[in-house]
């Protein structure tokens, strides 16, 4: 039986099936995948999708059923499309009602074999902390020796946990008004942004971002997040196969995943830490690529 003290893992699957098994590979590498247990949303086929986008899906399908990936597997597969958003939020919702609290990942992602100790640690460590909101595994190649966490008024979607009386609060239909106030308060609309990152144009109710509703509503209880100051995850998705992401962007996650991190307990703003991760971000967008393209190395 997996132990049930951890918290499950959630990944969401569609149709990159090489990004998958990189995906599941690297989870399988964490010393407690055997332990967990994990939840493996597929998306369905769309009714416009072309014989390569079908064979694509299946391909995934075959791969994500190839192997026991963790101590137990447990694979929902929608025959319809249901989309990321969608399909995130109805998948959180499921299995944090079931365990009380959740670890999510996508297709794209490739992990540290200490990923799943960390996430668990800090899930852990921090359950009782009424302004912190998530635990996230990913940060940029910001010039810190220190492996250590921090926490940031920021959330994000590359590798992330929550608890369910955190996400129970979380409502994804977003309030026209709420964003009127965001966007007419230059001090609000400055706070929310970072850096030239104009999350507030992101913020209407077709959007199929889920992570900018879920950033929005914490950003609106003044919640925080957690952080490493070493990323345990690397983005392996801009590469123009994603739905969301169809072409190369300007930051390329290409740098190296840490060792160990250790997770100490805050509940306010290491000041510190946060001042020079605004700082990384407001360079100008091409001096900060090639800083980021500086860091070309992966190492577990």
């Amino acid at each position: 039986m997996p132990n049930t003290n951890l918290a499950p893992i959630a990944l969401f699957v569609y149709n990159r099936p090489s990004h998958t098994l990189q995906a599941l590979q690297s989870l399988q590498q964490n010393s407690l995948a055997n332990q967990s247990v994990l939840y493996i949303y597929a998306d369905g086929k769309k009714s416009s999708a072309t014989e390569t986008d079908n064979t694509a899906i299946d391909e995934t399908r075959k791969i994500i059923k190839s192997q026991l990936w963790c101590k137990e597997v447990i694979i929902i597969e929608s025959e319809e499309n249901k989309g990321l958003a969608n399909s995130v939020i109805k998948g959180v919702t499921e299995v944090i009602n079931k365990h009380g609290k959740i670890i999510v990942l996508e297709d794209d992602l490739l992990l540290s074999q200490h990923f799943l100790q960390y996430m668990n640690e800090a899930l852990d460590v921090y359950s009782n902390i009424e302004n912190v909101y998530s635990v996230n595994a990913y940060m940029f190649p910001i010039a810190i020796k220190e492996h250590t966490t921090f926490l940031l008024p920021y959330t994000s979607t590359w590798g992330w946990g929550t608890w369910k009386n955190k996400w129970e609060t979380f409502n994804p239909t977003i309030n026209e008004l709420d964003i009127e106030t965001i966007k007419g308060n230059l001090h609000l609309k400055n706070r929310f942004n970072l850096a030239d990152y104009d999350y507030t144009s992101m913020l209407n109710s077709g959007n199929n971002s889920w992570g900018i509703k879920w950033y929005f509503w914490v950003f609106l209880k003044n919640g925080l997040n957690v952080f490493p100051t070493q990323t345990l995850v690397k983005n392996i998705g801009f590469d123009g196969t994603g739905v969301n992401y169809t072409s190369v962007q300007e930051v390329k996650t290409i740098f190296k995943i840490t060792n160990k991190v250790e997770v100490k307990l805050e509940n306010n703003l290491n000041l510190n830490f946060y001042n020079q991760y605004l700082l990384f971000f407001s360079q100008p967008k091409k001096n900060l690529l090639k800083k980021i393209k500086n860091k070309i190395s992966y190492k577990k």
